[in-house]
């Protein structure tokens, strides 16, 4: 009973300490982002609607995985393109976030002994890395359910008062879940990879910040998932793909840092 609790607590105990470094701060950053974006999505329902030579691109009927309409009842092309888009910004705003959490923990850790102290003890290698990862998706995954709350009611207040109202189908409310899910899921492990097998990583310097492990970890939400949510018939199978690969790409990247991970990368720095 008391080893099968023990990684719960474990989890628990890393995300008190992630909360009180930097839970503040990425909360309000999450409503700060969520909520202008719900207001500027919604105020283009009194603005432009089209965009010239982008047929493809912006939406021409109210056929695709959102629509919003005005107060009259007129399809509002510009404004359903942006909200069309809020699945991949969210996923990308939860891959920065998971990417900013974990290196401050590991870093903490390392330069104040922690780590070593953890290593020395009785814990299996996966389940602290499943411990440090654990915390940093409670934390990041807090950040996701305060910005969509955020932009929810920032756009209903917006719609009300332009009279503005939106119609989204099944595979956008599944894209609002699963992109974020997988894309803060993703980029937590990548960069919880990199900390511990590669610990000059957690260094701030210009450029790319500590080396490629973050451009790997911001890649797919940067990238791929956008594209994804213009295949307008094929939008659940393909998230459907992208969740079972991010879950299995998650587990093999754990268990290959529990294998290659060794305490005198981190100990020595």
């Amino acid at each position: 009973m008391t080893a099968s609790l023990a990684p719960r607590y474990r989890v628990s105990a890393f995300t008190r300490r992630s909360w009180i470094q930097q839970g503040a701060a990425t909360v309000l950053l999450a409503a700060l982002v969520g909520a202008g974006f719900g207001v500027l999505v919604l105020l283009g329902a009194e603005g432009a609607n089209t965009l010239a030579n982008t047929p493809g691109l912006v939406p021409s009927a109210p056929d695709g995985l959102i629509a919003a309409r005005d107060g009259r009842g007129e399809f509002l092309p510009m404004t359903s393109y942006l909200l069309t888009m809020v699945p991949a910004i969210l996923g990308a705003l939860i891959a920065i976030v998971a990417t900013l959490v974990l290196p401050g923990v590991v870093a903490d850790d390392i330069t104040g002994g922690g780590i070593e102290v953890l290593l020395a003890g009785p814990i299996p290698r996966r389940r602290l890395f499943s411990a440090y990862l654990g915390a940093a998706l409670v934390l990041t995954f807090a950040a996701w359910g305060v910005a969509l709350a955020a932009f929810l009611l920032a756009a209903g207040i917006t719609a009300a008062s332009t009279g503005a109202s939106v119609s989204p189908s099944l595979g956008y409310a599944a894209a609002v879940v699963v992109v974020p899910f997988s894309m803060g899921l993703w980029s937590a492990t990548a960069t919880l990879f990199g900390a511990l097998l590669y610990p000059s990583s957690l260094e701030t310097r210009a450029g790319l910040n500590g080396g490629p492990i973050r451009l790997v970890a911001l890649l797919p939400a940067l990238v791929a998932v956008p594209s994804v949510l213009f295949l307008q018939d094929w939008v659940l199978p393909a998230l459907g793909l992208i969740l079972v690969a991010t879950l299995a790409a998650s587990a093999v990247l754990i268990r290959v840092a529990a294998r290659r991970f060794r305490s005198t990368r981190v100990l020595s720095r």
